[in-house]
């Protein structure tokens, strides 16, 4: 079902439809798609019901509305400083985008998470259908409180927004999931399946849905291989080798090197256990893409259709997340008795959010004070200040520099965040940047990845991509190599591959070829044959 010129035309046309996207759009930029063509000049607002007609005429076949609420969207630049951005935003609402390829755990995430809003004290929920594949969860601006820690919540933006996904994340696995030892998963007593199951609807392997947790500790660690094995990894190529036995040294059966061996720590948890055991990882399957949760982005509009599908981006009651089902989103079954509002304000409880924000800022300012252990020692992640090459890139940031036809704004997050921790400077990621945009099959806006780069300009911490490997999945990019095996998050890949060049270099001598190894030994020998000459003499 795609969307065609005429059903577009008779969809648009009707005057209920028309307004209710105006309603959406009060107090909020709004940026209008014309198609494959991309989308309009922004900033950009609907005021009236007439606004929507006229762009749809001249070929716009979707409206999306900023997260973010300002006092003039008109004034809004590329250029303005975050202190400018809260000057004029008036307010945000939370809206967390549910995005799953897979529809029934599409809606078993969705309700989660409005059972997790719920379980805070939360009544002023709204969900809609995004439209394709998952669902927008929302909670007005006016259910939070003025400040926090004596600062405006409205200048708690992006920041807010994604201490709370991150933690009903938390939330979520630890509350509403639960994993009996007959091996029985089991979400918020509404769905029980088997991570066998699970694996069959999602074409996800056992590992992949699953994690390992120290039997001591209960701390999730990384399991790579037992400490007897000997560990190896080409400087060249990335290869990665393991051998049981106590081989001293291996040659890179693609390059024909020696190749580095790595050594292992003394146990595989910090708290010096190497006891584990494989446990179900909810989070491989219930996750918020957290893309939505950044400055001046945008989300479909209510009533809004969807270009791939044909579908209507319509609110649907939290209470029958379960219960829908696409086809109720055609739009022919748009009827003005039936337009429930998202994001309805005026249901809002004044503070009711506070305890959620609490919870949140609480449970993210406990994971910045628990940096990583090693050695039972704690550390920081060490920042990257040199320019790592391209060439050290790993795979999946390789497959995304070739250009893509979907997933490009995930794919513009990741680049970004990749780039500014793997020690590229802003202007030299940038270009980057615009030269992958131009391979796109319908390249983003330009001011969509400068935004972007300004944003990381202002962070005074480095922002890591998300770690391996299901994100990567979801859009196809994810083509792992032997090293990929071993390691938690791409930069952590180009680390390694760049710690272990460092190193042969940091001896000052180049590897020599046979030649000069024969010539070396000759050289050695005569010095010998010379002294044993000179103490023969002596004596």
């Amino acid at each position: 079902m795609m969307l065609d010129i005429s059903r577009r035309l008779l969809y648009y046309k009707q005057r209920h439809v028309q307004k209710a996207i105006a309603d959406a759009s009060s107090d909020r930029e709004v940026g209008i798609r014309y198609g494959t063509r991309g989308f309009g000049k922004r900033p950009d607002v609907l005021i009236y019901e007439n606004d929507v007609m006229g762009p749809v005429k001249k070929g716009a076949t979707s409206f999306h509305v900023s997260e973010e609420r300002w006092e003039d969207p008109l004034k809004l630049t590329t250029e303005m400083r975050k202190q400018d951005l809260d000057e004029l935003r008036s307010g945000w609402d939370l809206v967390l985008d549910i995005d799953c390829p897979y529809w029934h755990f599409s809606k078993l995430t969705t309700h989660l998470f409005i059972k997790a809003l719920k379980m805070h004290g939360i009544k002023s929920i709204s969900c809609k259908f995004s439209g394709n594949k998952g669902f927008h969860i929302g909670v007005p601006f006016e259910s939070f409180p003025d400040n926090i820690n004596e600062m405006p919540v409205k200048n708690w933006f992006p920041d807010g927004p994604k201490r709370i996904a991150l933690y009903l994340l938390d939330y979520i696995a630890n509350n509403l999931i639960t994993v009996k030892k007959t091996g029985e998963i089991i979400f918020d007593n509404i769905y029980t399946t088997t991570i066998e199951e699970i694996c069959s609807i999602t074409n996800k392997s056992h590992e992949e849905l699953s994690k390992t947790l120290c039997t001591n500790c209960r701390k999730e660690i990384k399991k790579k291989t037992l400490l007897s094995k000997k560990e190896f990894i080409c400087s060249r190529c990335g290869r990665a080798a393991v051998k049981e036995d106590s081989t001293a040294s291996m040659v890179c059966p693609r390059c024909g090197i020696l190749m580095e061996k790595i050594e292992h720590e003394s146990s595989l948890c910090s708290c010096g256990s190497n006891d584990f055991k494989e446990i179900f990882d909810p989070l491989s399957i219930v996750d918020v893409d957290t893309i939505l949760i950044s400055s001046r982005h945008m989300y479909r509009a209510p009533y809004s259709m969807h270009e791939k599908s044909g579908l209507v981006s319509i609110p649907v009651s939290p209470d029958i997340i379960m219960g829908f089902e696409k086809n109720q989103a055609e739009p022919e079954k748009v009827f003005e008795s039936n337009m429930p509002m998202f994001l309805d304000s005026s249901v809002a409880e004044k503070d009711e959010a506070m305890r959620l924000m609490i919870a949140a800022f609480d449970y993210t300012h406990k994971l910045k004070e628990e940096p990583e252990k090693k050695d039972g020692l704690q550390r920081t992640y060490e920042e990257i200040t040199a320019q790592i090459p391209e060439e050290l890139f790993p795979p999946c940031i390789q497959e995304i520099l070739k250009g893509l036809e979907d997933g490009r704004k995930r794919a513009m997050f990741v680049l970004t965040n990749f780039l500014t921790s793997a020690g590229w400077p802003h202007d030299r990621a940038e270009e980057l940047l615009l030269e992958w945009n131009r391979k796109n099959k319908e390249p983003l806006r330009e001011a969509m990845i400068r935004n972007q780069i300004r944003y990381h300009r202002q962070k005074k911490k480095k922002i890591l991509p998300p770690n391996c490997r299901s994100y990567y999945q979801d859009f196809g990019v994810c083509h792992p190599d032997n090293l990929c095996e071993r390691i938690k998050n791409p930069v952590q890949y180009s680390k390694r591959r760049a710690f272990v060049l460092n190193n042969k270099s940091s001896k000052g001598r180049a590897r020599l070829t046979d030649e000069q190894k024969e010539m070396r030994r000759q050289y050695r020998e005569k010095i010998k044959k010379e002294k044993r000459m000179t103490n023969k003499d002596e004596a």
